[in-house]
């Protein structure tokens, strides 16, 4: 959609552009869509805008209560290196919002193009237009902004602006869906430790296992996992660094002459992680592991007020994937368990 619009700003056959035309250019070099050419014929076409009059007498007023095209060329005009460009859309830019006070909307276009020339202190509205701002990097929003514009975009909420502001709301969405794929690691929680947990086995596509040396002058390295330890020492890794109460080797409270250590705790989440190392195959090697799950939830969480939940992690030796949700419905259903995951041996770490 973008680059068809720069394409009509391309065709147009007049001695200079309108200023809308310009704007278009200036979001598609916002957006690295121009080519080396056409960013030169932008910057020429700023040359002659900042060139040009507006606010005259008894003229009708058009670009100058646009906010879009406004924001557009300030996307453009940051872009060069004239501070006297920045200066003419500056002062412009303070006019058009003086003349846009009583609309919500178009004020905060315009503050928004003042803030990408490099004006600081400004409070942007309406909400959704803040947010959006900030997923493109142009300014920080507070949660109350995320809040209320999220709100007002699940909501569907009525406007009377243009299409910008549909594209706004757009933004906004998948600013806050990408937000939703992230963890806050000042507040991490026990779904986000399971999350966390899950997308392991994407973290081992970068995991080194080299079948020849990666540079001259070192040797060929293949960080092997043969054992529970080794399983330990990676969720240490991945761990350690979101939870600050991490423990390993965790010592219970005796139950008769039995000594449970679990293998990983977190006592702010009241969860243990436990790891099992599969190297069977077969039913008869989830089996194994569901009763050796089972055991250590028995044993675990009978006697201490500090843990009540235990998150399974099973390295699967065997990568034999048609078992896993067979295995992970097993393990889920002990009582205690909260979750269980199933990391396969990764294929380029195939035996011999």
């Amino acid at each position: 959609m973008l680059r068809r619009r720069v394409e009509e700003a391309l065709g147009f056959a007049g001695k200079i552009f309108h200023p809308e035309y310009v704007a278009a250019l200036g979001y598609g070099a916002a957006s690295g869509l121009l080519t080396p050419e056409e960013y030169d014929l932008l910057q020429n076409e700023i040359t002659h805008l900042t060139g040009r009059g507006f606010f005259a007498p008894k003229r009708p007023l058009r670009f100058e209560v646009d906010g879009i095209a406004l924001l557009g060329v300030s996307l453009g005009i940051v872009r060069d290196e004239k501070p006297s460009d920045r200066q003419w859309l500056r002062e412009l830019l303070v006019q058009s919002e003086a003349h846009l006070s009583s609309d919500a909307w178009q004020t905060g276009l315009v503050r928004a193009a003042r803030l990408v020339v490099g004006e600081t202190g400004l409070h942007l509205v309406p909400p959704d237009l803040a947010v959006a701002m900030n997923a493109k990097g142009i300014r920080a929003c507070d949660s109350g902004d995320l809040t209320r514009g999220w709100e007002i975009t699940a909501r569907l909420e009525a406007h009377n602006g243009d299409p910008g502001r549909d594209a706004v709301r757009l933004a906004l969405f998948d600013h806050v869906l990408a937000r939703q794929g992230q963890i806050a690691i000042a507040g991490a929680n026990r779904n986000d430790l399971i999350s966390l947990l899950n997308n392991l086995a994407r973290s081992m596509r970068l995991w080194t296992y080299e079948s020849k040396s990666r540079t001259p002058n070192s040797a060929i390295a293949r960080w092997e996992i043969e054992n529970e330890y080794h399983v330990q020492n990676l969720l240490w890794t991945v761990l350690a660094p979101v939870f600050a109460d991490l423990e390993d080797e965790e010592n219970l409270p005796s139950i008769g002459h039995k000594h449970p250590r679990a293998d990983l705790g977190i006592p702010s989440l009241r969860t243990i992680v436990e790891v099992k190392f599969m190297r069977g195959s077969g039913q008869a090697a989830c089996a194994k592991v569901i009763e050796e799950i089972a055991a250590d939830a028995s044993l675990y969480l009978s006697k201490t007020d500090i843990y009540d939940s235990i998150v399974a992690f099973v390295w699967d030796d065997r990568a034999q994937t048609e078992q896993h949700q067979e295995l992970k419905s097993g393990l889920e259903s002990i009582k205690g368990v909260s979750a269980a995951i199933i990391l396969p041996r990764p294929s380029k770490m195939k035996r011999p």
